[in-house]
């Protein structure tokens, strides 16, 4: 066991320091790799403009020249409208001085009530006679022959002009650098663009092309997709804040819209960076309060509508990442880069859950980054079971049965978390707490579901419906089941008997099941002599076969022509194996689903039981029956009358 411990350590500690390695040549190398990321951004959404003009008939060097000059003059211009914008708004600055000076004063000396004011001017007039009060400090005076220490001044020395020039074009001139990189690499990039698939194709694929062209085109696709919904979404956005902050009164309306669309492509903080322009202004216009008020509330209003109606209905999940996941990585692309890698998150983080998906060795990025559930549905029902919480059982049950149907939900969910339950149980890997507590959840669940259906026929009749019983004593005594179930081995067996009675009752056949405490002696008898239509064997694996062999030579000794259907609850078994090694017993029928078993019971109950009045309500279930038969919940009165078979 040493030899694997040791390897699998080493091979944690090599992907972390291949971790460390790649997070410090991204942090090293900053000022080569933003540009490229952004170069890498605009390529992918000007590739589709240019494949179209391509195919229009223009030649590639000329569509794509213009391509680029129009996606750059439009950045241009808008650029060029913020600046033109903000240098009015600086002109007219001034103007608002006197109302700042007003609220500031206010802000300063608040009015205060009567009371207040006497309070604090007697406050003010003991604290001064508590000073005048206090002894003078004493005056030391330096002892003879000792020199006192001189102060010393120090000043900055004036600047250049040399260097005030330099302070003022460096912040100008690097990022103009780093959009003629830009530019630069993305036109070089369009031009090689399909050289650079079939390199990174050669680089990644190890042999697999149709890997890594699904996962260029899924990139491609949740990007573009990304960016586009996102525009319309700010759009949406800022042009209703451009609007509004006209009719409030606010100066630069058109540079508070165009700035509100921009800055929320910034995730989470880039909405607020944009309100805080227009508040700060409306409190420097407006001589009162009333201005911000309503500028807080347009803010606070379109927030509220971008985030749960626009998106919602135009953006939802198209990147596939969990809200958490963007969170994260806002934060550490923004340690990262600076507010380049805040802007880059998103699409980033987009290009590593494609890797995810379509890379296996990388698949838990998937895990980490998706939107989609860490567990399947069948999971997440066993974990809550595993974590004794009956009430999330219920609800997860309730909002699946919504969507579906209880069907569904004991085929898709309810059998496979037991076959989970079953597997840990037998591999001793199962508490004894968790197993009583899974059987127990269990039974009450599946009554809880056949309550649901008696409260949702009385709704539907009017809830005026009498729930009819039928007569359970007869001459010859109790009214017998016309279906019987029985537990191959152990109450898990039992419980999915107990999910089949329910499916069978809701379309009006009466089945109960035998109680696994209970002897076989009478539910037999009473095969044998007619009484009960059909009896089923339930089992779930694992050792299925085996249980339900030993079962099925029981049932044979004292009913070798009574109808016998066997269950092995699980979708991976293999029907022609079990039949196999099933035959010498003469079942009617071999199921692997509770559907199948459904199908097969109802047809050879109403073939061969004519006492048996077909229910009118699918929904409806006959009444429970005497003696020590266990249906699989509370019964709900039946349109149809069940008598014993002579």
């Amino acid at each position: 066991m040493k030899p694997v411990d040791n390897s699998t350590r080493l091979a944690w500690f090599l992907g972390l320091a291949t971790l460390v390695l790649i997070v410090g040549i991204l942090r090293f190398a900053e000022d080569v790799l933003v540009p490229v990321a952004f170069a890498v951004l605009l390529a992918f959404l000007l590739t589709p403009m240019v494949v179209r003009l391509t195919r229009w008939g223009l030649p590639k060097a000329l569509a794509i020249i213009l391509t680029v000059t129009v996606a750059f003059t439009a950045i241009g211009g808008i650029g060029w409208l913020v600046t033109t914008q903000a240098v009015s708004l600086v002109r007219e600055l001034p103007n608002y001085e006197e109302n700042l000076r007003h609220k500031i004063a206010a802000l300063k000396r608040p009015p205060t009530p009567t009371v207040m004011t006497r309070m604090s001017g007697m406050v003010e007039n003991l604290r001064r006679e508590i000073k005048s009060a206090a002894p003078d400090e004493p005056v030391t005076t330096p002892e003879p022959g000792v020199e006192r220490p001189v102060p010393v001044e120090l000043k900055e020395t004036e600047s250049t002009p040399w260097e005030l020039a330099s302070g003022m074009v460096k912040p100008i001139l690097r990022p103009l650098g780093i959009a003629g990189i830009v530019i630069v690499f993305v036109v070089a990039m369009l031009f090689q663009r399909e050289d650079l698939r079939d390199r990174f194709f050669k680089m990644v694929s190890s042999g697999k092309l149709n890997i890594a062209t699904q996962a260029i085109d899924d990139a491609a696709t949740r990007v573009s997709r990304y960016l586009g919904m996102q525009l319309i979404v700010n759009a949406g956005y800022g042009i209703p804040i451009g609007v509004g902050v006209w009719l409030i009164g606010i100066p630069n309306a058109p540079l508070w819209g165009l700035l509100a669309t921009l800055l929320r492509f910034i995730p989470f903080i880039g909405p607020w960076i944009a309100a805080i322009f227009p508040v700060v202004l409306s409190v420097a216009v407006d001589p009162g309060w009333t201005m911000l008020l309503y500028t807080l509330a347009l803010f606070v209003v379109m927030e509220l509508i971008s985030n749960n109606i626009i998106e919602i209905v135009l953006y939802g999940a198209s990147t596939g990442i969990s809200n958490l996941a963007l969170l994260i990585a806002a934060v550490f692309w923004t340690w990262l880069w600076g507010p380049a890698g805040l802007v880059l998150s998103t699409p980033l983080t987009v290009c590593l859950l494609v890797l995810g998906n379509h890379v296996p060795g990388m698949s838990f990025l998937s895990m980490l980054l998706g939107s989609q559930p860490a567990l399947e549905p069948p999971a997440h029902f066993y974990q809550r079971m595993l974590s004794m919480e009956s009430e999330d059982m219920l609800d997860l049950a309730s909002t699946y049965i919504s969507e579906h149907s209880v069907e569904e939900f004991y085929e898709v969910i309810f059998v496979p978390a037991l076959l989970m339950s079953e597997e840990d149980r037998h591999s001793s890997s199962l508490s004894e707490v968790r197993q009583r507590f899974i059987f127990q959840s269990s039974r009450e669940l599946i009554e809880e579901l056949e309550r649901h259906d008696e409260v949702a026929r009385v709704e539907a009749a009017g809830g005026s419906a009498s729930i009819d019983i039928i007569d359970t004593k007869t001459a010859s005594g109790p009214v017998q089941p016309v279906v019987l179930g029985l537990a191959a081995r152990d109450e898990a067996d039992e419980i999915v008997g107990l999910m089949l009675c329910h499916l069978l009752r809701r379309r009006g056949i009466h089945a109960a099941m035998n109680p696994g405490s209970a002897t076989l002696d009478e539910p037999l008898a009473a095969l044998a002599h007619g009484q009960i239509s059909l009896a089923f064997v339930s089992a779930l694996p694992p050792s299925a076969v085996t249980a339900a062999r030993h079962m099925c030579r029981r049932v044979r000794l004292q009913s070798p022509s009574a109808p016998l259907i066997v269950g092995i609850w699980s979708h991976g078994a293999p029907l022609a194996e079990i039949t196999r090694r099933l035959v010498t017993h003469r079942p009617t029928a071999v199921v692997n689903s509770l559907s199948n078993a459904v199908t097969q019971i109802e047809a050879i109950v109403r073939r061969h039981d004519s006492s048996v009045t077909v229910a009118e309500s699918p929904n409806s279930t006959a009444a429970e029956p005497e003696g020590h038969y266990q249906d699989a919940g509370p019964s709900v009165g039946p349109a149809e009358t069940v008598e014993p078979r002579s």
